[in-house]
């Protein structure tokens, strides 16, 4: 099995320890409650004065989104502890700067999901989309954040799914006795001997969308269900039951070619969709969330995606920093 890894910047000097310091705070701050307007500005004006306190903030802001679920001890528990402990909040602080100068992300990014990390053979980082052709002729194209295991050979093209969103292209095989194409999944499969389908992943649940030809879906458990699903439906599943059929929806797919599809989407769902593909977080203020949104947005360029928000609809997008996005009521 062949590994793809992005290279590691290293150009970049080393950020001061003081003004790591400076970030934890003002991030532990705002993780405490709401600042007041004179507060805001001052966070403002610290991060506006140099390039290093923006890159200490991003590092912070990247830190903190990963310690919600890096298992202990590498994660938050240090940070846990700290708060039991009689010196209080002067401890979470301490702890978590020792974290910011000594865990680089990358190493905790490969602790929360090891596994997916030397188990991909294709990998996509956060805003990227790939593309490549199999020695099959079947063509993959990854959507963001994604990362597939190729274990092809004589008898079998198999293709595992470990995280992220996937279309495949199966071509017909031209060995004899032909080799269906299986995908994988944790608690599924996917079965072809030539379609044009895509599967998508959450935490509990999965989605399979058929644009040409017939495939058939598998449950490991569950007494081994199977649901053949053809061109232009698709359908929801979990590792204990299977969705009824859907027809297919037009947005599912259109990420291929870079592109969301929105038609009366509540802005919630939206913003959902969109933060998929930036690092950081966007957040929507709940009042709002229900707005519903028309309209066809561009997934390389989500800062553009997000300022035809604020044009077309009552709402303000607020930046708190490159990495930290609040969409609120106008």
């Amino acid at each position: 099995m062949s590994s793809v890894r992005e290279p590691l910047a290293t150009s970049e000097s080393p950020i001061p320890l003081p003004v790591l310091q400076e970030a934890a705070e003002w991030l532990l701050r705002f993780r405490e409650g709401d600042l007041d307007e004179g507060e805001r500005l001052a966070w403002r004006d610290w991060l506006a004065a140099s390039d290093i306190h923006a890159r200490a903030w991003g590092r912070a802001e990247r830190l903190a989104g990963l310690l919600e679920d890096v298992p202990a001890p590498v994660g938050s528990a240090p940070l846990r502890q700290a708060r039991r402990s009689m010196r209080g909040r002067r401890a979470v602080l301490s702890a978590f700067v020792g974290l910011l100068v000594g865990a680089p992300l990358t190493r905790l990014a490969v602790q929360r999901e090891p596994w997916q990390y030397l188990q991909a053979d294709l990998v996509t980082a956060i805003g990227e989309r790939r593309q490549m052709r199999l020695d099959d002729g079947s063509v993959l194209t990854l959507n963001t954040d994604t990362r597939v295991a190729l274990d092809f050979s004589a008898r079998q093209r198999r293709l595992r799914l470990l995280r992220g969103e996937l279309q495949v292209q199966a071509a017909l095989d031209t060995l004899l006795p032909a080799r269906p194409l299986l995908l994988q999944l944790q608690q599924a499969s996917v079965l072809t001997q030539a379609a044009r389908f895509a599967v998508r992943l959450w935490d509990d649940h999965a989605r399979l969308g058929v644009e040409e030809g017939t495939v058939q879906l598998t449950l490991d458990g569950a007494g081994q269900a199977t649901q053949v699903v053809q061109a232009g439906q698709q359908v929801l599943f979990d590792a204990t039951s299977i969705g009824v059929l859907q027809p297919l929806q037009r947005n599912s797919m259109a990420w291929v070619q870079g592109a969301l599809h929105a038609t009366a989407m509540p802005l919630g769902e939206l913003l959902a969709e969109l933060a998929r593909y930036r690092t950081g977080v966007v957040r929507c203020d709940p009042d709002i969330a229900w707005l519903p949104v028309s309209g066809v947005f561009q997934l390389q360029d989500t800062d553009t995606a997000l300022a035809l928000l604020q044009a077309g609809f009552p709402l303000k997008v607020r930046y708190r920093s490159r990495l930290w996005v609040m969409v609120e009521a106008a």
